[in-house]
């Protein structure tokens, strides 16, 4: 009763945030970094190595070395790899799997080669010092340890690299310069990087008008992929019949870069002060635990057990948006949309681009989400870690 629980509040958290968390499997063993395919919309080509006949591509597939991945005009795709770092691949896009190794200490080496078209790298913080990410061009190279950045290959191979979080080292020629945090560098041929300067980009005018969509998708209004840095916060929950709300104190870290996302889920006594179980979900090492305090134990829950993402799709959404509001002193955006039967009104912190409340409607009744008490701000890693001396069992069941 207390896990249908759990995975229900679980669940209903990701779904009123709409995350787009690309669950896919990182199975495997060895010395290759499993490299999977999530995602795929439109035209994808996969051309396996050594062969004349390219495939399409289908969400799971898994890239070896070799592999060489092709979109069309309106193909797109992500490539997940075991760290959690993932690939964007946009339109007219052509990339090249190097390299995908792990060695023996445990460092890991992705090295993928970008020919031509754009992509957004979002790489999770690499701990071994030995472990690598780098993306080949024609005329440069970029590698990082933990950062987003953006790469665009025009035709003739020169290439700009933009610094979304983070720094990149960019090499051209022999020269290497540090691209840092919203700053971009540039490349041809031959060429040497140029000197990093400011991003340069027009942000569109948001002007909707009530009652009619906005144009945005419900990933576009809540800002998904753009980081809002650390946040707690109380989810309120009441659904038909119920008798009392039901609440949980919420911990999210790195909140809306889904690949390095890391969530604390704390279920409490009646009082609202003593912790009875506490969720601990990492989307970064894929890893979820049930920890009883009281028992000083844990359960390693099979990850793809863990609450999955019942909006993944929601790029494709586009909610109707009904006007402003606001709520508890703040100014939010309100959107409408159906979603799986399920009708959802919602409104979105405007400064934030963070949910303050949501109504859903099916079948079954009504559910209402609050979010209280919400506090921005750099949160302890401790919160996201199980204490030590705790004794972990696997979760009955989880395989």
């Amino acid at each position: 009763m207390l896990r249908s629980r759990l995975v229900l509040g679980c669940t209903a958290l990701v779904l009123a945030l709409a995350l787009l968390v690309p669950l896919v499997g990182c199975g495997g063993g060895g010395p290759a970094v499993p490299c999977k395919i999530s995602s795929v919309s439109g035209d994808v080509q996969i051309l396996r190595s050594g062969s004349t006949e390219s495939v399409n591509a289908a969400n799971g597939m898994e890239l070896a070395v070799g592999d060489t991945i092709t979109t069309g005009d309106n193909g797109s795709a992500k490539l997940t790899f075991l760290d959690g770092s993932v690939m964007e691949i946009k339109a007219n896009s052509k990339i090249l799997v190097n390299e995908l190794s792990t060695a023996t200490t445990g460092s890991t080496t992705v090295s993928l080669k970008e020919m031509v078209g754009s992509t957004i790298n979002r790489i999770g913080k690499l701990v071994d010092s030995s472990s690598k990410y780098k993306v080949e061009t024609p005329a440069a190279s970029a590698v990082v340890r933990g950062t987003i950045f953006d790469l665009v290959v025009q035709q003739n191979g020169d290439t700009t690299v933009k610094s979304e979080q983070g720094s990149v080292s960019f090499t051209a020629s022999g020269v290497t310069v540090t691209v840092n945090q919203g700053f971009q560098s540039s490349a041809s041929v031959g060429g040497t990087p140029s000197t990093p300067s400011a991003i340069t980009t027009t942000t569109p005018t948001k002007t909707p008008t009530s009652t009619s969509t906005s144009g945005e998708t419900l990933g576009d209004v809540l800002g998904v992929g753009r980081s809002i840095g650390d946040v707690k916060f109380d989810q309120v929950v009441t659904t038909s019949g119920q008798t009392q709300p039901m609440t949980w104190h919420v911990y999210m870290k790195n909140a809306w870069l889904v690949d390095n996302m890391k969530i604390r889920y704390e279920i409490t006594a009646l009082d609202q002060t003593t912790v009875q179980t506490v969720e601990l979900i990492d989307y970064s090492t894929r890893t979820m635990y049930t920890y009883i305090p009281a028992q000083n134990l844990a359960y390693l829950t099979n990850f793809a057990q863990a609450p999955s993402n019942p909006t993944e799709n929601s790029n494709q959404i586009i909610p109707t948006y009904l006007g402003t509001d606001t709520i508890d002193g703040k100014l939010c955006d309100v959107y409408q949309y159906t979603f799986e039967g399920a009708s959802a009104k919602q409104w979105v912190w405007k400064e934030k681009s963070f949910p303050i409340r949501m109504e859903s409607t099916t079948s079954s009744g009504t559910m209402i989400m609050e979010y209280k008490n919400i506090v921005f701000g750099t949160l302890s890693d401790s919160l996201f870690q199980l204490p030590a001396g705790v004794q972990i069992m696997q979760f009955p069941g989880s395989t």
